[in-house]
């Protein structure tokens, strides 16, 4: 599909195009234990079950994408950005900064 993209960036585009459809094909409530819900927007309510911190979210947050302007600009940052630091920093350290990043750019 992407014959020059390395494996780290390839494998990041299609999950997160996959889970950007799963998204709109089943709706944001069957999916809200994967998302992580920020205390400050108002929407947060601790008795609600679709709304409270789970282990996981930390990881699969990092895939949901509130549009689809946001998952394209995302996706096309990741193209264009992603290869090069692949490339530089090899697969493994790629990985692990993309987690990270993630972990703390939500803020």
């Amino acid at each position: 599909m992407f014959p020059k993209l390395p494996p780290v960036t390839q494998a990041l585009l299609i999950a997160n195009a996959a889970v950007f459809l799963l998204q709109m094909a089943v709706g944001d409530a069957a999916l809200a234990n994967f998302m992580l819900w920020p205390i400050s927007d108002g929407s947060y309510d601790p008795s609600s079950p679709g709304f409270r911190f789970l282990p996981w979210q930390l990881l699969t947050y990092a895939f949901m994408h509130g549009s689809f302007s946001h998952m394209l600009f995302n996706m096309i940052a990741l193209y264009m950005f992603g290869a090069a630091l692949e490339h530089t920093w090899g697969n493994k350290r790629f990985l692990t900064k993309e987690e990270i990043g993630d972990e703390t750019i939500s803020g």
